[in-house]
């Protein structure tokens, strides 16, 4: 199941940045799947969820999906706290 190595990667990539910039939480990630990339959606963010929740620094998340044709995941914006 390759979605939970992906949100595994999207996960392990915010707390990077957390650290980076010296911030206590992440509040919201503005990512965007495209409808090329091969992800089923529904267990990239049950996996990502499960990720976000074990962690402080991500706990209570917003994760904002956008649609493009691409087939890439992208990380477009996020909010640090």
């Amino acid at each position: 199941m390759h979605e939970f190595s992906l949100a595994q990667g999207l996960h392990t990539q915010l707390m990077d940045l957390v650290r980076e910039h010296g911030m206590k939480s992440v509040k919201m990630a503005e990512i965007s799947i495209g409808s090329n990339a091969g992800i089923v959606e529904e267990s990239f963010l049950f996996g990502f969820n499960v990720l976000a929740e074990q962690y402080q620094e991500t706990r209570g998340i917003e994760l904002v999906v956008n649609h493009d044709n691409s087939s890439d995941l992208i990380l477009q914006r996020l909010e640090l706290e």
